[in-house]
């Protein structure tokens, strides 16, 4: 098993956190009301949606991206520079077993939405195959 800073630095071995264009997006991860999966709520105002990859590794979720840099006049003189552009990766731990089938994901308003139920199992499978989580997206009318 690799953990979460294993996992980045063998993605991106030269760039820390931040650096180069480089991100690690906020989530949120919660059971739903029900108790039967697993929501995870990823942050990603300006995400290009065609560049969202979604998927399932050992006991990891895994978001890759990337979100474009917004116009800014030439003419404006930057005052301060918060917003991260460029691509961006996160990984979460999965904290309870989950099923491989029946997982979703929505990109709606700048929030990446995605679904996982739960296993009847308690344990985590020792072995599991990369998933790959279709995704819906839903554009905003401008």
């Amino acid at each position: 098993m690799r953990n979460h800073d294993e996992r980045r630095d063998l993605e991106w071995p030269v760039a820390p956190r931040g650096a180069h264009g480089r991100f690690e997006p906020n989530a949120d991860v919660l059971l739903d009301e029900h108790g039967r999966a697993v929501l995870v709520h990823l942050e990603l105002a300006g995400a290009d949606a065609d560049s969202l990859l979604v998927t399932i590794d050992d006991n990891d979720l895994i978001v890759t991206g990337n979100r474009c840099a917004s116009d800014v006049s030439r003419a404006a003189s930057l005052l301060r520079k918060e917003i991260q552009f460029g691509e961006f990766l996160k990984v979460i731990r999965l904290p309870v077993a989950i099923l491989d089938t029946g997982a979703s994901a929505a990109y709606r308003e700048g929030i990446l939405t995605i679904r996982l139920p739960l296993a009847e199992s308690t344990t985590m499978p020792i072995i599991r195959t990369t998933t790959t989580i279709r995704m819906t997206v839903r554009r905003t009318p401008a």
